[in-house]
């Protein structure tokens, strides 16, 4: 019961600012139609210094990187060879199949990953959630476009798609990051301070987002399929992965960014991608919408499992 308190008072503070964002949503401060530029502004800035920061101040040397590295890359892979041969037995319309299959494996890890990994382990810890998302981001966008290609016959167009990634403000980031821990870059105070406000407001601001997204009304249609395709992203995506990752060692922010990378709701950023190559962008974003709803007690859950058995 008191790891259940514990665990609870822990993540209160996302719940927090998720409550907020319902609030704000149900005041019609925070509309619909505004959450597209406010997530814009997102990702261009808050997220950007959050990810530069985090990514400068970890250690890039050590075989445990290496490990961590490897591990989330071809765990990412190996969900996504597994749905592309699984999911299109069960779903034979073609504009649902490639999204079900991206919304299973591609999480909101951008925006809950650091969020659960601050919370749990601490933001001077979190170091390992950053490196984990300079090879996870990537290949959420590169698969993406590969699934929706390939299941539609079309040819990939691998100029477009390494474009894509190298513009991604996240990926812009991380490079950056890394490029200043590598060669170890300092900021003198007057620089260094105000970047690091605008990442510590990444989280809080992130949240509100989350909550002012969240609706009930998406889980009426395609009721079976998105219950189905929630399912595979939130219980079998972890079930599969988090356990290997502890008999492999990994503990403490490494463990829980490898749980968020999994476990974490479908990525916003799938209804859009959703959209552009011709998906079923309404069924995208019922399935966002339910995985963030259901997330709010599995990814609880999950943490609670991990801390009771003493593995973060």
């Amino acid at each position: 019961m008191l790891l259940l308190k514990e665990t609870f008072l822990s993540l209160f503070p996302l719940y927090f600012y998720m409550a907020v964002g319902a609030l704000l949503r149900r005041a019609k401060i925070v509309r619909p139609e505004d959450l597209p530029r406010l997530n814009a502004l997102l990702f261009r800035s808050f997220l950007f210094f959050s990810l530069f920061n985090n990514v400068r101040g970890a250690s890039f040397s050590g075989p445990e990187s290496g490990r961590l590295l490897l591990f989330g890359g071809a765990s990412i892979l190996c969900l996504f060879a597994l749905y592309m041969l699984l999911v299109p037995r069960f779903i034979r319309e073609e504009k649902q199949c490639p999204v079900a299959i991206q919304a299973m494996y591609r999480s909101n890890f951008v925006l809950l990953g650091l969020a659960y990994a601050e919370q749990l382990c601490g933001p001077e810890n979190v170091g390992p959630v950053s490196l984990l998302m300079s090879v996870v981001v990537p290949l959420f966008n590169l698969l993406a476009v590969f699934t929706f290609e390939l299941l539609r016959g079309g040819r990939v167009k691998v100029g477009r798609v390494l474009l894509n990634i190298v513009k991604n403000p996240l990926i812009v980031a991380s490079l950056l990051g890394a490029l200043c821990a590598l060669l170890n870059i300092r900021f003198p105070d007057y620089l260094d301070k105000p970047m690091k406000s605008l990442g510590a407001a990444a989280t809080p601001f992130a949240m509100v987002l989350v909550g002012a997204s969240l609706t009930v009304r998406s889980m009426a249609k395609n009721r079976t399929l998105v219950l189905g395709v929630s399912a595979g992203k939130l219980v079998l995506s972890p079930l599969l992965v988090v356990p290997l990752a502890v008999v492999l060692g990994f503990r403490d922010a490494a463990l829980v960014g490898l749980m968020a990378a999994t476990a974490a709701p479908t990525a916003v950023a799938s209804v859009a991608m959703s959209y552009e190559l011709g998906g079923d962008g309404e069924l995208a974003a019922q399935i966002v919408a339910t995985t963030t709803l259901i997330s709010l007690v599995t990814m609880f859950l999950w943490i609670l499992l991990l801390r009771g058995l003493g593995y973060c």
